[in-house]
């Protein structure tokens, strides 16, 4: 039996405790024929193989090898873990998910503002079945997209956030998804669903958290690898405003699999702040569909790694009507025999005129065996557009270190002032300071980590 046969018996058996009760047949039987629909699919896709142009670079090995089953919703519980043992966003509504379960004594959305909905998935079965059948999976395109297809088939919990229309959100929405130490295999499948109508803004910050203190590429005795297999779908309508951010900190036990699938309407702006430091494989697909006249989506990601770690972006902008806008800047650091892979696409579209997008994706080396494939791409059928990409890989610039080494520098501090200011691009267009105050701290902490190695194996060498 191979990996895809048994995720698929798997299904199964989920399927039926799921639905074995009669109540969920009857009140749930749309969820019902999403996931069988998505099961199909899934079966004839099965996992992407080497085969596949977009996966070449990225080998499942290591989902392959292990038999990973669904995580228990009914076994989880808080652990005994108190807010301030846990990264938090001061000031913010917050749901907070252990082990793929919904945690309310960890979460805080009591007083939301009016025009705003916000719970857990599994609430909004109860609270607000109309909205999650007529949103889940218009936006994810399962049939192309076999991860998507797996998410959906075990479907049990995420967030549901839904802004009306001309809600402006003052205080920043933190989903945390909080992954403990398992002594198996173990499958979690996190669903966002954000839906934003016309005139609305609002601020999402997509987190994953480990317990274990190490994001390298570290196995450690008695704990299974876990798989994360996450997928965001966001919808957003006239004149509205998304900052979402995501923070990727899982431990070096996890591979991490992600989707984020956006489809924006006219004038409407998206700005994306993507973060990977942890998990021993990482893979993130952003699909945007800028669908009306005037939409912006504007892409930042870092991606820090080492040891064997493996990142890997995918990204896709379809500029699908006149007078849209789009830019991408990806920035990764990778030391050891790290692998990191950027794929950015824009797709302007032949009723795109007056499209401008640019793409760009830049890598930094730390190490001889230290490794990165990039490929910025642009396809275009219509002519009278404003589009640019460029991908640049290279190391720390010996002449800017002996510049900062002549002003009384140390040859240390020198090294992490450049690997720092590398990477600061990013991080300038964060905002407000909770938000820089969350993030900020784990980046620094792995930038040093990496940095550490390089002053380890200087000291070695000489």
């Amino acid at each position: 039996m191979n990996t895809s046969e048994r995720f698929c018996h798997a299904y199964s058996q989920y399927r039926n405790r799921f639905f074995e009760q009669p109540e969920n047949i009857q009140h749930l039987s749309w969820l019902k024929q999403l996931q069988d629909n998505a099961f199909e699919s899934f079966s004839t896709q099965g996992l992407p193989g080497p085969r596949d142009e977009n996966w070449k670079y990225t080998q499942l090995s290591q989902i392959e090898q292990l038999d990973l089953q669904p995580s228990d919703q009914n076994s989880v519980s808080s652990h005994g873990i108190r807010p301030e043992n846990i990264p938090l966003c001061s000031g913010s509504h917050r749901l907070v998910f252990m082990d793929g379960k919904f945690t309310p004594e960890l979460s805080n959305h009591a007083d939301l503002p009016d025009g705003l909905i916000l719970c857990s998935i599994a609430q909004g079965l109860n609270r607000h079945p109309h909205l999650l059948s007529a949103a889940l999976g218009a936006v994810a395109e399962y049939n192309k997209h076999p991860f998507a297809a797996l998410n959906t088939m075990f479907l049990a919990d995420g967030a549901l956030l839904q802004v009306m229309q001309g809600c402006k959100v003052q205080m920043p929405i933190h989903c945390l998804f909080y992954t403990t130490e398992a002594d198996r295999p173990v499958m979690y499948s996190p669903r966002l669903l954000l839906l934003a109508e016309d005139n609305a803004e609002v601020t999402v910050i997509e987190h994953y958290q480990g317990n274990s203190r190490s994001l390298l590429h570290e196995q450690h005795q008695n704990s299974g690898l876990n798989l994360t297999n996450a997928l965001t779908e966001v919808t957003l309508g006239r004149d509205t405003t998304l900052h979402h951010y995501k923070l990727q900190c899982e431990s070096g036990n996890t591979c991490h699999i992600a989707g984020i699938h956006v489809e924006q309407q006219q004038s409407s702006q998206f700005y994306s702040h993507n973060i990977s430091l942890g998990a021993c494989l990482a893979r993130n697909d952003l699909c945007i569909k800028l669908a009306d006249t005037g939409a912006e989506c504007h892409l930042y990601g870092a991606y820090c790694i080492g040891d064997r770690q493996h990142v890997d972006f995918h990204t896709q902008i379809d500029h699908l009507r006149p007078n849209c806008q789009s830019s991408e800047l990806y920035k990764g650091v990778i030391q050891d025999r790290a692998h990191a892979v950027f794929n950015g696409m824009v797709v302007v579209h032949p009723d795109a005129q007056y499209s401008d997008a640019q793409l760009i994706n830049k890598n930094l080396l730390l190490s001889a065996k230290a490794e990165v494939d990039t490929k910025p791409e642009l396809q275009i059928y219509a002519d009278d557009v404003k589009c640019s990409h460029g991908a640049t890989v290279g190391q720390l610039d010996p002449a800017a270190m002996f510049y900062l080494q002549s002003r009384g520098i140390s040859h240390e501090a020198a090294q992490t002032l450049l690997i720092t200011a590398f990477i600061n691009d990013i991080l300038q267009p964060v905002e407000p300071a909770p938000i820089r105050q969350l993030l900020l701290p784990s980046i620094q902490a792995q930038l040093n980590r990496l940095i550490h190695k390089i002053q380890n194996r200087e000291e070695q060498g000489s």
